[in-house]
């Protein structure tokens, strides 16, 4: 085997990697210690080690080019890695080569981070009496972390090229593996095909596709029948899906074709449920804000009133990072028992107390590892739970109940209250070094009376989302600009019940002012004529219908697919207005 040759053909990642390899022996360099990658096949390819560690190994063939798989070398770390497809710690005579009888080696796979395919093995490896008990746990937060950068380099290269051909805001579109299964999805595809992970492309399309490997139809549009799909006809294209000059999967773009207006509309308001809809300056600022938080791991602290969105921005910042395709697991810091907190955060072992399952539970910092732990209501958070969590953060590990060997987490921390923390510092009922690691980036999200310019947007989403016959549900202006007068204690959560409160009182699908609750409607209100108090709101409330920038026009354009009707209901504007507004602004409709 031309070694080289071998690099050039994986430059690809290896570019990667080498950073990592370069970091990880600086740390341990004074150790004595060898660092190996090796490919999928167990031929190792690139190595960092002392002059002194080298002339050892080299009598024992440990260096690039050899083959540490197990057919070739029997029992090692390397070999043991990729026949189990799992992290591997192989001590001293467990080898089956008697020349690596006094070392220990540990070793953890990497692997491709949309298909899960293994692309190669990164290893430590050092003489027992030298080699420190963290060989495992640091290996495997490396091979952690380099798989986080091939994500980072998929997404790049996927976008890149795909750009001017796919719309991946408005387009479903579907990674699947050299299997034809599905391993991801972006939320488009998620909600409007129905689609889950593993399901199995030729079953969901009604077609018989066999093997990518001899697939033909790169590119080209083809029309299939989706079963899973509301709409039933859809054209799709695929595009092949490589890392390492391997054909690892394709993705498989969705171009739908006729479906029902119900259908759309049902589409779109499920789809959006988690966007942040807004007009107003000091979000968009903290939306642009929470784009660059998305791009790095630090701990997020968010702040703000009851029902002001903060877990819909704590899900904003994770489908925005790195994390998206891993888990996001919010935990109600408030809901959970004191005495449950430590098994329901870091799990516990069997039998570790009375009524514990059989099998013993992961808890959520595990579920979570690759992902994102959400806590809201971290003010509610007793001290001595704060003691553990400031542990977890420190250490990036945790212990589960009953147990006593940690188990490293690879997670993002976003915190969320509605408490001044700053003041629970002070008296002493919130732990000041655990504020000061969650207070990395801040962001103080705006109650809804200073936002008031959204509650028209708001208000027609939720009717977007209410909207369940061909009718459309409407509301009259004095009502709207009642929702827009009132302070709104419980901000957009209570602004959601009321208007869905609303269209349950309506009898005939359009919303009134005797719709609405009673404290919501004061003396004015229920005047047939205006007071100069309800002609200033009709004034503001035709305002907000008016002010239509592009900014804003993009935004809701984007969040309906490109649907004018569903743009211009959000808007509360003509069809007409939406065409002459994109025309001014030069989008395309």
């Amino acid at each position: 085997m031309n070694l080289q040759e071998e690099k050039n053909k994986h430059q690809q990642w290896l570019e990667i990697v080498y950073p990592h390899l370069d970091s990880l022996f600086s740390e341990l360099e004074n150790e004595d210690i060898l660092i190996l990658l090796s490919l999928a096949n167990g031929v190792l390819i690139e190595g960092r080690a002392n002059s002194t560690v080298w002339k050892k190994v080299e009598k024992i063939h440990g260096v690039p080019g050899a083959n540490y798989s197990e057919g070739a070398a029997g029992t090692n770390a390397i070999g043991t890695a990729i026949a189990e497809r799992k992290p591997t710690q192989i001590l001293g005579a467990e080898h089956f080569c008697e020349g690596w009888h006094s070392w220990v080696c540990s070793a953890a796979p990497i692997r491709d981070p949309w298909t899960k395919e293994l692309i190669g093995v990164l290893n430590i490896s050092g003489e027992i009496d030298r080699l420190q008990a963290y060989g495992l746990p640091l290996v495997l937060q490396q091979a952690n972390r380099i798989e986080n950068e091939l994500r980072n380099m998929a997404l790049y290269y996927i976008n890149k090229y795909f750009h001017d051909k796919i719309d991946f805001a408005n387009n479903p579109v579907v990674i699947i593996n050299k299997d034809m299964c599905v391993i991801n999805m972006n939320d488009v595809a998620r909600h409007t095909l129905n689609l889950r992970e593993g399901l199995s492309l030729n079953r969901m399309l009604g077609c018989s596709f066999h093997n990518l490997n001899d697939f033909d139809c790169w590119g080209q549009p083809i029309e299939v029948t989706c079963e899973s799909a509301r709409q039933r006809t859809c054209v799709v294209t695929f595009h092949p899906y490589r890392m390492a000059n391997r054909l690892l999967g394709g993705l498989v773009v969705f171009h739908p074709v006729k479906a029902s207006s119900r259908s759309t509309d049902l589409a779109v308001a499920s789809l959006h449920m988690t966007n942040i809809i807004t007009q107003n300056d000091h979000m968009l600022c903290l939306i642009e804000k929470a784009r660059k938080a998305a791009g790095s791991d630090m701990n997020v602290l968010l702040t703000g009133e009851t029902g002001v969105g903060k877990e819909v921005f704590a899900r904003f910042i994770h489908e925005a990072s790195s994390r998206a395709r891993e888990p996001f697991v919010a935990v109600n810091c408030g809901a959970i028992p004191r005495d449950l907190l430590a098994s329901e955060l870091f799990g516990y072992e069997p039998g570790a107390f009375t009524g514990a399952a059989g099998k013993g539970r992961p808890g959520k910092f595990v579920a979570a590892d690759g992902g994102t732990v959400f806590l809201d209501e971290i003010g509610e958070l007793p001290l001595e739970a704060q003691v553990y969590l400031l542990r977890v953060l420190e250490e990036k590990a945790v212990v589960p109940v009953g147990g006593t060997e940690p188990r490293f987490v690879d997670v993002r921390i976003i915190a969320a209250t509605n408490r001044d923390l700053e003041e629970e510092v002070r008296q002493g009922r919130f732990r000041a070094d655990l504020f000061y690691r969650l207070n990395v980036l801040c962001f103080r999200i705006p109650p809804l009376r200073d936002r008031r310019e959204d509650i028209p947007l708001l208000v027609r989403h939720f009717l977007l989302e209410f909207h369940d016959s061909g009718v459309p549900l409407m509301i009259e202006e004095n009502s709207m600009a009642t929702l827009i007068r009132y302070d709104w204690p419980g901000n957009i959560r209570q602004l959601k019940n009321v208007v869905a409160q609303a269209v349950f009182n309506s009898e005939d699908r359009c919303i009134r002012i005797h719709d609405l609750p009673p404290e919501l409607v004061g003396p004015t209100d229920k005047t047939i004529g205006r007071s100069s108090t309800d002609k200033k709101e009709h004034v503001a409330w035709s305002g907000y219908q008016k002010r239509v920038s592009r900014e804003l026009l993009e935004q809701v354009l984007g969040m309906t697919g490109g649907n004018v009707s569903q743009a211009a209901k959000l808007l509360g504007v003509s069809r007409m207005t939406v065409y002459r507004k994109a025309k001014q602004y030069n989008l395309s409709v």
